[in-house]
């Protein structure tokens, strides 16, 4: 589904992600974790040509494609975009939101059809956000944007998406429902996803595949048990943890000593 190979980016003379290469087959799901500043919203950015300074090396394949290759609304159709529940909020409702996603299939000149309108109201089932559907973004809480955000991008019906740091800001309890609802979508819908993320013990929640990044390199990649051995978040953090075991589900623990 994607394939990078030797992908560097560089703003001026400062190297901000050097020499990565990895795969990502259909249906994975891989958790990007690293220090601040170590690239991870960087790479997501390479992946959707986001950014506009900077000089970019390497190759990345999509589907097998060039990136290079894809029109902008081809690589809409494939794959998708959930940004953090900060910053700047648009001034629609949940249901415009929703509509404007559908842009990479509507036509301009005849607007949304029948499909277009269809794939709207799946996302907002999926999502649980019927009743917040005329709502507009600024009067919801952050939990509830940050689902209206998912909602646009499974309303954009992409193959891949990519998930920046999507549980930030939301209380645990919100996050919580929101980890939930992207492994359910990835097992049972089989989205490919990667999502940023700065909880530890997320990728051992969600399986998968993780991504340690730091200093703009690949520390490690591989199934999510990995990280509970040989250092890697210690080598990545330059700290020390515990590793733990819960007590009902079994499942580890990291916490920061």
């Amino acid at each position: 589904m994607l394939k990078i190979e030797n992908f560097s980016y560089a703003f001026g003379r400062r190297p901000v992600l050097t020499d990565i290469s990895l795969e990502i087959r259909a249906g994975d799901y891989l958790s990007i974790l690293g220090p601040n500043g170590a690239g991870k919203s960087t790479l997501l950015k390479g992946l959707l040509r986001l950014h506009d300074q900077g000089r970019a090396t390497g190759r990345i394949l999509v589907k097998g494609r060039d990136l290079a290759g894809y029109s902008q609304k081809e690589l809409a159709r494939v794959i998708s975009y959930v940004p953090q529940a900060g910053g700047w909020i648009p001034p629609f409702s949940v249901r415009e939101l929703l509509r404007l996603s559908r842009y990479p299939y509507a036509a301009i000149s005849s607007g949304l059809n029948d499909s277009d309108l269809a794939a709207v109201d799946r996302a907002l089932k999926l999502t649980g956000l019927g009743d917040l559907a005329g709502r507009q973004l600024r009067t919801l809480s952050g939990g509830e944007r940050q689902k209206a955000y998912l909602a646009a991008a499974l309303a954009q019906e992409t193959e891949i998406m990519l998930l920046d740091e999507p549980a930030s800001f939301l209380d645990p309890r919100h996050a919580a429902d929101l980890n939930r609802l992207l492994r359910k979508l990835n097992q049972e819908q089989g989205l490919t996803m990667l999502t940023v993320t700065h909880d530890l013990n997320h990728p051992a929640q969600a399986g998968g595949l993780a991504l340690v990044l730091a200093g703009g390199r690949k520390l490690f990649f591989g199934p999510v048990a990995g990280l509970l051995s040989g250092g890697i978040l210690e080598a990545a953090y330059q700290h020390d943890f515990l590793y733990l075991f819960h007590p009902r589900s079994g499942g580890a623990l990291v916490l920061a000593e």
